[in-house]
């Protein structure tokens, strides 16, 4: 029983293998489940076994990858840190340091933003993702409400317009990044510009 259950786990592997690289190559609307048993090298049936159709195949491939948001942190070791603000910048430059040796990270972000058409039975999957990112965006402001509370937040921001700024210089900062490829240097681009922004953050 345990082989079978490892064979399986083996064969689903192969198969979300399989979906990345074809996904990557040609798009994920180009692609038909035929095309990806034939690069895992296996029958349409033995996808059929594990995935109902091509958006619960996308769905865990995208469940399977560390996307850079998710590397983050969790929220609540921002709130007890004793500056919030000098934490989120390292842990965000932290990330930025990580992510290009996250190859398949890289490779299903690069999916998720570029090679996918959200029509059809993939609406679902881009309802999916922007409940991430508001998720994402929510805990973010929670974070600079709470710097606000303690005064150390400048008059010049309050905490939705500090949030919306941090997402909107991350979120661009990896979509240049994956749009321009290597010639995109992640931390020679991302260190200035997040360290000027946090310096605007801080109240004087």
């Amino acid at each position: 029983m345990r082989r079978t259950k490892e064979c399986a786990e083996q064969t689903r592997e192969a198969i979300l293998d399989a979906a990345e690289t074809v996904f990557f190559r040609q798009g994920v609307a180009a692609t038909t489940l035929s095309q990806i048993a034939a690069e895992a090298g296996m029958t349409r049936g033995a996808i059929y076994w594990h995935f109902e159709n091509k958006l619960e195949l996308f769905k865990a491939m995208q469940d399977r990858a560390h996307l850079p948001k998710e590397r983050l942190f969790d929220a609540g070791q921002l709130l007890g840190a004793e500056d919030m603000l000098a934490t989120l910048l390292e842990k965000t430059l932290e990330v930025l340091r990580l992510a290009p040796t996250d190859e398949r990270g890289k490779r299903v972000y690069s999916i998720l933003l570029f090679r996918c058409e959200y029509i059809g039975e993939m609406q679902e999957a881009l309802a999916r993702m922007r409940d991430s990112d508001d998720d994402f965006a929510v805990r973010i402001e929670r974070v600079f409400a709470r710097t606000e509370e303690t005064g150390a937040l400048s008059g010049e921001w309050t905490a939705k317009t500090a949030a919306n700024a941090y997402c909107a210089a991350v979120s661009g900062l990896f979509s240049q990044w994956l749009k321009i490829g290597d010639g995109f240097d992640l931390m020679a681009a991302g260190r200035p510009l997040l360290t000027a922004l946090f310096a605007s953050y801080r109240a004087r």
